[in-house]
């Protein structure tokens, strides 16, 4: 049984995404992704076994009166046993956080929950919601965001990238440690991604910048490898796969169902998948 502290505040998807209610300002953000990152880092690195959350995203972030955030909704949480490098599972979450390499083949490990934080980072960059079939925005919040990263990295020009609701009104240095952060936990591959503890650090100016990174350029990493390092899942495969879960959710209300089809090298997965909208 988990009880839970009673947090009247709702939730980050609401406040970030809501209709008719204040701009969530810069120092709300970072907080909340601070606190965030530090719950997921306990998760995956202090409790034993570790837990792997599996459904990581701004509906499932509670809020209190003072904008702190909490990890919640361990409906889907698996265990993981420190002498095991992933967990096989059915793909259950929600479309537009998944990792590649879980959504693919149904291989679960902490590097899953990483990516899907990476995906909320954005979300908290942007003020963009992860699929929006509302919006003229084509691609997926991921697609749509991995250029405009290196290009801001790379020129200190983030008024493509960041919300503009904000209005400028935000710390340049903080927002360059946000984007190399999300940068780096949406890497195709899992194994390249940084650990939460981590990114907690980078989000804190704790470590450099660098160090996220190790040789690969922030944004880039053309295959995500197995847990024996093999990279037979290339980037066009994962493009072309995401495209046809990109289309199922949002053809469909009803997720518990949905066969999605692989690519050629993979065995067909089993959704459930939740609805974006829920």
């Amino acid at each position: 049984m988990l009880v839970y502290e009673f947090v009247p505040n709702k939730t980050l998807e609401h406040h970030l995404h809501g209709k008719g209610l204040p701009v969530m300002d810069w120092p709300t953000r970072l907080r909340i992704a601070l606190g965030s990152a530090k719950g997921l880092a306990y998760l995956h690195e202090d409790c034993h076994p570790r837990i792997i959350h599996r459904d990581i995203k701004a509906a499932n972030i509670l809020i209190d009166n003072n904008f702190e955030a909490m990890v919640a909704d361990f409906g889907l949480a698996k265990l993981s046993s420190d002498n095991y490098t992933h967990v096989s599972t059915r793909v259950m979450g929600t479309f537009g956080y998944l990792a590649p390499e879980y959504a693919s083949s149904g291989k679960l490990t902490d590097k899953s929950d990483v990516f899907s934080y990476g995906v909320m980072l954005l979300e908290l960059i942007t003020g963009k919601k992860p699929v929006d079939p509302s919006s003229a925005m084509e691609d997926s919040l991921v697609d749509w965001a991995r250029p405009l990263m290196i290009t801001s990295l790379d020129t200190g020009n983030y008024n493509e990238l960041v919300d503009p609701m904000l209005e400028n009104n935000y710390n340049h240095q903080e927002m360059q440690r946000m984007i190399a952060c999300a940068a780096a936990s949406i890497r195709h591959s899992a194994r390249k991604r940084p650990k939460m503890s981590q990114v907690s650090r980078a989000l804190e100016g704790d470590v450099l910048l660098d160090d996220l990174n190790e040789g690969t350029k922030p944004g880039q990493s053309s295959v995500f490898s197995g847990s024996n390092g093999s990279a037979d899942y290339d980037a066009s495969s994962y493009n072309a796969d995401m495209k046809r879960f990109r289309q199922v959710a949002l053809n469909s209300q009803e997720f518990g169902s949905n066969e999605l089809a692989t690519s050629s090298n993979e065995s067909p997965v089993t959704g459930p998948f939740r609805d974006p909208q829920k």
